[in-house]
């Protein structure tokens, strides 16, 4: 009795050895086994059976959450309230740093005010995060989320890029503000050209005054209306109709169009495809490298740069000038429809041409100082298979 006390004491703690390590692939011979030994085998050989039984299937369940948030389109983080990491899914890794953080300080990296403005977030109170980032300007939405883990709180953190978001919402009120106001002055100055085309005509009596006082009134209003017709522009825009466009045929035609000495284009990779409406995109770069050429006097200098960032699925085409840069009263301006610093210029050209990049689904941006400015598009860079 002895004996068998020994075996079975030997074996239990062989067993509870193995659950504290979650070694679950351990297995005692019970086939060799006779009576109460055998029976006693069987039943530790079943709850270990079942420990790994549960292991895996708690992996698999792990896997599958894992995947999920690995698909979310925002950055998560998760850190304990001292701000020691413990996970981050791969969006975090690949658009903050491109490795895995040991702690949220370490996102001092990308911009000092990305970490303190996670430190100081509010479950439930998300707020946006406006930092310049490799020269761009990106709004971040900051989210943060506390559930208790053995006694202690641990923090979930979502880091969204809502710049696109952003702007389509803009670009939108802008459309229904514009469709409004073009009806309204229409509906006014269609009776106003009419009535003074009827006086014009009709009444011989008019002395000379009276009648270079109607012709004004309908010459401008005449004017008026076109020049409203014109934004109407910016309310009828249409959905692009993307296709695979090769980078290099497409500007291939804008060197035809601009065969100035002074342009010079620099395509990183001519026979990289991208999904674009080719007619709209030519207009967005058209006005871009138009404003680029007005804007410099002395010594010209326009370049068209393109680059693949390929890590980050995303197309950037820079336009860039030598001029005396934007001035610092029009930058928060530049993207408003009517607003322009060119004198006969219509104000739609860069606001047409923002609603075009949104539309495909991208984003366009500008650096702009005393020394020249460049305007950057970025676009979804989707390989074609």
């Amino acid at each position: 009795m002895s004996w068998f006390g020994n075996r079975s004491a030997d074996r239990l703690r062989r067993m509870l050895q193995a659950i504290r390590n979650r070694d679950f692939a351990l297995r005692f011979p019970a086939e060799r086994m006779k009576g109460s030994e055998r029976k006693l085998a069987e039943e530790m050989n079943d709850v270990i059976s079942g420990f790994r039984e549960d292991l895996i299937r708690q992996e698999r369940q792990y896997g599958q959450y894992e995947a999920i948030l690995n698909l979310v389109d925002s950055a998560l983080i998760v850190a304990d309230t001292e701000g020691n990491v413990s996970w981050m899914n791969r969006k975090a890794i690949s658009n903050l740093c491109g490795f895995s953080i040991t702690h949220l300080s370490m996102l001092d990296a990308v911009h000092p005010d990305l970490a303190a403005g996670l430190k100081t977030l509010i479950p439930g109170h998300p707020k946006i995060l406006t930092l310049n980032l490799d020269g761009q300007e990106e709004r971040l939405k900051l989210s943060m989320a506390t559930y208790d883990s053995e006694g202690s709180d641990v923090c979930i953190y979502s880091i969204e890029n809502v710049n696109l978001l952003v702007q389509q919402s803009e670009i939108e009120a802008q459309r229904k503000l514009i469709r409004v106001l073009t009806h309204e002055i229409m509906n006014s100055l269609s009776p106003i050209i009419s009535l003074s085309d009827m006086l014009t005509e009709n009444n011989r009596q008019l002395d000379e005054d009276s009648t270079e006082a109607l012709n004004a009134i309908n010459r401008r209003s005449k004017g008026l209306l076109k020049f409203v017709e014109n934004y109407r522009k910016l309310s009828r825009l249409s959905q692009p109709h993307p296709e695979w466009i090769r980078i290099g045929d497409l500007f291939d035609g804008l060197r035809t169009l601009f065969p100035q000495h002074f342009i010079a284009f620099r395509i990183e990779d001519p026979d990289i495809q991208l999904q674009l409406d080719r007619h709209q995109m030519e207009q967005v770069l058209i006005n871009l490298i138009k404003n680029a050429i007005e804007a410099i006097d002395k010594d010209p200098s326009v370049t068209v740069v393109t680059k693949a960032d390929h890590p980050n699925h995303r197309f950037m085409i820079s336009v860039s000038d030598n001029g005396c840069g934007i001035s610092p009263d029009a930058v928060d301006s530049i993207f408003l429809p009517f607003f322009t610093t060119k004198s006969g210029g219509s104000g739609i050209g860069l606001s047409l041409s923002r609603q075009i990049v949104n539309l495909h689904g991208g984003t366009i941006s500008f650096d702009s100082t005393s020394s020249g400015t460049t305007f950057t598009i970025t676009l979804p860079f989707i390989y074609r298979l």
